[in-house]
């Protein structure tokens, strides 16, 4: 399978086709479980959606919203943490009611059983009806490093040196990241819906790699040409390394 391919001219232009997906629906399945990345490549997406969501122009009263990722011994409220990071940019602005929200606890004492509780809840749900991922220079969606075996539900990450080093550029002080807790590949790949957004000509050669061969658990994003619906929306820069 090939993954569908949507290239728009700049940056605004993605981040509005990104929110037009999930606006497109939330307007049909108002109730829908969506999965939504932190970081910066999303902030775009989440200003056009909190846009919309001011007009009137999609509710988000009925939805639920599973959390991506965690890095371990961090939490809601660490300045820096994937949760700290959504309520700021996207749950908050919004207006998510906590009843709506299902995050990894990085602080739990038992990480192993947060694995469960999150496994236990996305199947209760019936799985993900959206997930939207960027993507890391090495590959990796969501905290699923190089290696993630595919069968893998939610788990405990053991982070690739790059991504600790890339990580810390949402701290503003040196922070020790070694572990992340995430959803797995298989949460990934039964999704309804899948979703990969690219930003900059870093992104390049990465989301090329993606869509090439062979697909290897060594290089993550290629699982997503195994997806029944998956989309790539990148603008120009990050797509420029395709022949499409």
């Amino acid at each position: 399978m090939v993954p569908k391919i949507s290239i728009y001219p700049d940056y605004n232009a993605m981040s509005q086709a990104a929110a037009d997906r999930v606006i497109a629906l939330l307007t049909k399945k108002p109730e829908s479980v969506i999965c939504l990345p932190s970081g910066s490549t999303p902030l775009g997406m989440f200003r056009a959606l909190a846009a919309a969501n001011q007009k009137g122009e999609v509710d988000f009263s009925k939805c639920i919203y599973i959390g991506l990722d965690e890095w371990i011994g961090l939490g809601a409220g660490d300045e820096g943490s994937c949760r700290d990071l959504l309520d700021k940019d996207f749950l908050k602005p919004i207006g998510f009611r906590e009843n709506q929200i299902v995050f990894f606890d990085g602080k739990a004492m038992d990480p192993e059983a947060e694995c469960v509780r999150i496994n236990k809840i996305v199947e209760s749900l019936g799985g993900l009806d959206l997930i939207a991922l960027g993507i890391g220079m090495n590959g990796h969606l969501a905290l699923n490093e190089p290696g993630t075996p595919w069968d893998t539900y939610a788990h405990i990450s053991e982070l690739d040196p790059l991504t600790a080093e890339v990580g810390q550029k949402y701290f503003n002080k040196p922070t020790q990241l070694t572990r992340g807790i995430t959803v797995g590949i298989r949460h990934i790949l039964e999704s309804k819906t899948a979703i990969l957004i690219g930003a900059g000509a870093a992104k390049a050669p990465v989301i090329a790699r993606a869509l090439a061969f062979p697909v290897t658990a060594e290089f993550p994003a290629t699982v997503l040409q195994n997806h029944f619906n998956a989309e790539f929306i990148l603008d120009a820069e990050a797509g420029s390394g395709l022949r499409v």
